[in-house]
């Protein structure tokens, strides 16, 4: 397949599953999470890389779509508490994509790790259990952000700190560690 259907394909994914958050909050997330790690996927099965070069600046792009769309959703959850705590997280991660990719410098990530997605999703998931859950008050709000930072900071320093090819030592160590 071309690199030009490679990345049309891509592009699809990335931009059109992450609508399914409107309609199902929490496995709309999970799938956008799915389709985040899709793209590297996609071009090793169908062996081209039209995103060589360029992979990161795509990636953060599309992360922040999602993201945007899951912090909207958010909003409409009545929850004014819950709503602070997802726009700063979000605006932290923002911020720090930003600076990230004016620098250059991996360690802003680690400064500013997409928290967000953990903690939308621990939200997203108690209100598909109870459509009226909301925060009980600020010490609610720091435990489920205490729980829910440190799994999303160790994935931050391993795939973009470390820049381990997730992917990759999937397939090589663990799918197809004998071919």
């Amino acid at each position: 397949m071309s690199d030009e259907a490679v990345l049309a394909l891509v592009v699809a994914v990335r931009a059109l599953v992450p609508l399914l958050i409107f309609r199902w909050n929490l496995a709309g997330a999970f799938l956008a999470i799915a389709a985040d790690g899709s793209d590297a996927v996609i071009q090793d099965v169908l062996g081209a890389e039209p995103l060589r070069g360029w992979y990161h600046e795509f990636d953060k792009v599309f992360d922040t779509y999602y993201l945007g769309i899951a912090l909207w959703v958010a909003r409409s959850w009545g929850d004014r508490l819950a709503w602070t705590v997802l726009v700063s997280l979000f605006a932290l991660r923002a911020a720090g994509v930003v600076v990230f990719e004016l620098t250059g410098a991996r360690a802003v990530i680690l400064a500013a790790p997409n928290i967000f997605e953990n903690y939308y999703l621990v939200l997203a998931g108690l209100r598909s259990m109870d459509s009226g859950y909301r925060l009980s008050g600020w010490r609610e709000a720091l435990v489920w952000l205490v729980l829910v930072s440190p799994p999303k900071l160790l994935q931050e320093y391993v795939m973009h700190y470390r820049e381990a090819q997730t992917w990759r030592f999937v397939r090589d160590e663990i799918v197809t560690p004998w071919d």
